[in-house]
């Protein structure tokens, strides 16, 4: 096998920078700063901007260089390193959990033709399936003291933008795909024997067109200052930016609310749904207690402790769960 050069692994890296999962994606951040004008345009007439010009205002300094958002960075480009590992879990689970399936209910691949209306029907279902675990994953990570400490990382970002969404521990990641990927295969499996004869989705340059368009519809006001809500009617069916901020907000009534990803169904369902009656002031970061929004100490100041700290933290929780039995 012919060894790669570092310009090779270097021009790897920039590829994956413009990969359609990413939300860097042109497709994406061009509808991010069409839609951050007009949000901007809004500001101005109305005096909330503090006269500050467009790019001054979407690209504050001292968000964009403070030391969270430095360690977002190295999160995120320590994260493109492990891609591989990523999709060798996609590919290995959610095809060994499919072939289960099927040697479960003893059938044989399905002789049905590909219609439309079954690779949308299947895509629908997956990203049902997929939003459903992300919103359980999330909640038994914040619920559970073992497995707290690896999603604190995530939480512990005391300024937020794009970047932070990837601002996570392996571990988390490496859970969340198994548990997605073990549900997707499940249901591949039965697809493919009542269903259809290939899993296909419906897709738009190449990923799930309601990824897609959750991506290019506001996706990357999430992980921002900017305040972006849909409105009282449209937060009760999509988690909105606004929603997701108010997840990581200090203030004891925003705690362990919005753990959805894309719709508000779940949180509906199991009671952890916040819609805000309007613009909220929010200060980010990890809460002293249930009752506090003062902020603890940056327990993450560098890459290496945001790796480290959160096993030490975890077999700490896992003691002290030991003894209380």
């Amino acid at each position: 096998m012919e060894q790669q050069s570092p310009l090779d692994h270097f021009l790897s890296f920039l590829s994956a920078l413009v990969d359609p999962d990413l939300r860097f994606h042109p497709l994406y951040l061009l509808p991010f700063l069409v839609m951050a004008f007009l949000i901007y345009l809004y500001h101005k007439r109305h005096d909330l901007h503090g006269g500050q010009g467009f790019f001054r205002w979407l690209f504050p300094k001292d968000i964009y260089f403070h030391p969270s958002h430095v360690i977002d960075i190295k999160l995120f480009l320590l994260g493109q390193v492990l891609t591989a590992a990523k999709a060798f879990n996609m590919i290995v689970v959610m095809t060994l959990f499919a072939g289960l399936t099927m040697l479960a209910i003893g059938g044989e691949v399905s002789t049905k033709p590909l219609t439309f209306g079954r690779v949308l029907l299947v895509t629908v279902v997956i990203t049902l399936i997929r939003d459903f675990c992300v919103y359980w994953v999330h909640r038994l990570h914040h619920e559970l003291p073992v497995f707290w400490p690896f999603h604190a990382v995530h939480h512990s970002a005391e300024v937020m933008t794009p970047v932070t969404l990837y601002r996570k521990h392996p571990v988390y990641e490496l859970i969340s795909s198994f548990v997605k990927n073990i549900f997707i295969g499940i249901f591949s499996g039965l697809a493919l024997v009542f269903l259809v004869g290939k899993i296909e989705l419906t897709l738009i340059a190449g990923v799930n067109v309601f990824y897609f368009l959750f991506n290019a519809l506001g996706s990357n006001f999430r992980h921002s200052h900017i305040w972006f809500s849909y409105g009282p009617f449209w937060e009760k069916i999509l988690i909105s930016p606004a929603q997701h901020q108010i997840h990581h907000s200090l203030e004891p009534r925003h705690h362990n609310k919005n753990y959805g990803e894309i719709f508000a169904l779940w949180d509906w369902i199991f009671g952890t749904i916040y819609i805000p009656a309007g613009r909220e002031e929010l200060k980010f970061g990890i809460s002293k207690s249930s009752t506090s929004n003062e902020r603890i100490v940056q327990p993450h100041p560098t890459l290496k402790a945001a790796l480290l700290v959160p096993f030490r933290d975890s077999w700490k929780a896992l003691k002290r769960r030991r003894k209380k039995k």
